[in-house]
């Protein structure tokens, strides 16, 4: 993982702000309209794909999102593995990594 330079988001808005103000619309819509799927659901879902593409500030995000609305660290950690059986056991090792601060697991145990 390594570190982001840029805010891609206002790279985007300085350059095009009708695209920024889209992509915020579309994000907006997909992740704060009521649905089927509860909110903590989509953020699980979200972290997995982050997790699996190895995007590590998405994961911490999604993760710490999908916290906030109720996921249990099991449940962090169980959507992690299914992103290592498509991706492989690096995903689960990266996305633990991203959210190790955020588990409650005492590592003295």
């Amino acid at each position: 993982m390594y570190e982001r330079k840029h805010n891609w988001r206002e790279v985007i808005k300085t350059i095009d702000p009708e695209l920024e103000t889209r992509i915020s619309g579309y994000t907006g819509y997909a992740l704060g309209t009521e649905s089927e799927i509860p909110r903590k659901y989509k953020e699980l879902i979200l972290m997995a794909c982050s997790a699996a593409i190895r995007y590590g500030s998405s994961t911490r995000t999604h993760g710490s999102e999908a916290m906030y609305h109720g996921a249990t660290d099991k449940e962090v950690v169980e959507a992690l593995a299914l992103a290592s059986l498509t991706a492989g056991f690096t995903a689960f090792i990266d996305g633990i990594e991203a959210l190790g601060d955020q588990l409650t697991v005492d590592e003295k145990k």
